[in-house]
């Protein structure tokens, strides 16, 4: 009889972390959306973001949000339109792409500010998330020499965007904006063709040349990024 319970219990502890392991993950990514909308005779806000069906992720975005709203307020809190005679604005607008079988899930936030000035400020933010536990990927976990695969995105990022930016390219402001640390790479997601950066306007070039993208192939980045998560991502 024991030695029964014994094989039990040993079946027992090594098919229990395959069924944990086979769990699917939650599903739809997407459930929901948040608009928080307020109109005051100084301040407009208009956000939007997700609500994701991983917890952990979706206070992640809504606490950036939440944290970017009082920060906007805090720029000028007595702003009545007395001196400058506009409102000041707040808008946010998101996309979301989970990877096939919803591992990972990439989400952009597009950020506006208007305090006063010629145009409003631009920015984008991203995460992405492994779904298992909401934690969102790094540089560091997607390439893990990070240092070099850093060198090898510069470069890349150099030729696609010397190109594409035609009379916008400043060869200055392109050489720091693409300069190979983590600060200027980390607004990234993943995509079915590969990893796409981006660069909010006046880091690579000027304002008037808008938000800038460069989508490099995984195969390209074969090397240096992970090649479970780059399967994962093409969904091999």
């Amino acid at each position: 009889m024991n030695r029964t319970m014994t094989l039990l219990f040993t079946l027992f502890m090594l098919l229990v972390p395959a069924t944990i392991q086979a769990a699917p993950l939650c599903a739809p990514p997407v459930l929901t959306s948040v608009s928080i909308q307020e109109n005051t005779p100084g301040f407009k806000v208009d956000a939007e973001y997700p609500v994701l069906c991983q917890s952990e992720a979706s206070k992640t975005i809504r606490d950036y949000v939440a944290a970017s709203i009082l920060d906007f307020k805090m720029t000028d809190p007595e702003h009545d339109r007395s001196v400058f005679p506009h409102q000041y604005e707040m808008m946010t607008r998101y996309a979301v792409w989970p990877t096939p079988g919803g591992r990972y899930v990439s989400v952009k936030l597009n950020v506006m500010f208007y305090t006063g000035g010629a145009h409003p400020n631009h920015w984008p933010m991203t995460w992405v998330f492994d779904m298992t536990d909401g934690s969102p990927l790094t540089l560091g976990k997607l390439f893990p020499n990070r240092v070099a695969a850093l060198d090898k995105i510069s470069g890349i990022c150099r030729e696609v965007l010397t190109k594409s930016l035609g009379n916008m390219y400043l060869p200055e402001m392109l050489n720091y904006g693409i300069e190979p640390v983590g600060k200027n790479f980390d607004k990234f997601i993943l995509t079915s063709e590969g990893v796409a950066f981006y660069f909010a306007p006046y880091q690579v070039a000027p304002y008037a040349a808008g938000e800038q993208v460069v989508t490099i192939p995984y195969d390209h980045l074969e090397g240096y990024i992970s090649q479970d998560i780059a399967k994962i991502a093409i969904g091999d």
